[in-house]
């Protein structure tokens, strides 16, 4: 199944232990090594109360409706799950993150990306520039993630008219 990350934001977590919500979902963790789902960082008991974070293995079922995970339990403190930990001490969260080619040319920014829940992965990224232009991007374009999302040059399409481009050169 495909799922939009704007889709998954707020939407309850639910326990099978107790059948019932035991959060609300708030942030999307990817590692930015090589785009897989890490897990999620969850509101439980209100708007002031830490946030938990919930590993993408505790993840049982996904569903349009929310997310399932056995126990109460498996929500713990970010700061337990080493991976976790350091990419929330890095800020990598991708929505609203900048994204630019390897050359440094700006693309926009990350505003929504699409995952496939059966590799449990980033497939697509979706872009917006100040001008309201929108880019779809491959995963596979990727070629770092760390302040911005930064893909590769060939992403680019050089304007019709410049000199060595296909319109051209016919």
């Amino acid at each position: 199944m495909f799922i939009e990350a704007t889709k998954l934001m707020g939407l309850p977590v639910g326990a099978r232990d107790t059948q019932a919500k035991v959060g609300v979902i708030r942030q999307i963790l990817v590692d930015p090594q090589n785009g897989s789902l890490l897990g999620f960082l969850v509101q439980t008991n209100g708007f002031f109360t830490p946030q938990k974070a919930l590993s993408i293995i505790d993840v049982i079922d996904w569903d349009p409706n929310g997310l399932v995970t056995e126990s109460i339990d498996n929500l713990v403190d970010p700061l337990e799950i080493v991976r976790l930990k350091e990419v929330i001490a890095k800020n990598i969260y991708l929505l609203g993150m900048k994204a630019k080619t390897e050359s440094g040319i700006g693309l926009g920014e990350v505003e929504n990306f699409l995952i496939d829940t059966d590799t449990q992965s980033v497939t697509k990224y979706y872009l917006k520039n100040l001008l309201g232009t929108n880019r779809i991007l491959m995963s596979d374009k990727v070629f770092q993630i760390d302040k911005a999302i930064i893909f590769t040059d060939d992403v680019v399409e050089p304007p019709e008219g410049i000199v060595g481009t296909p319109a051209l050169d016919n």
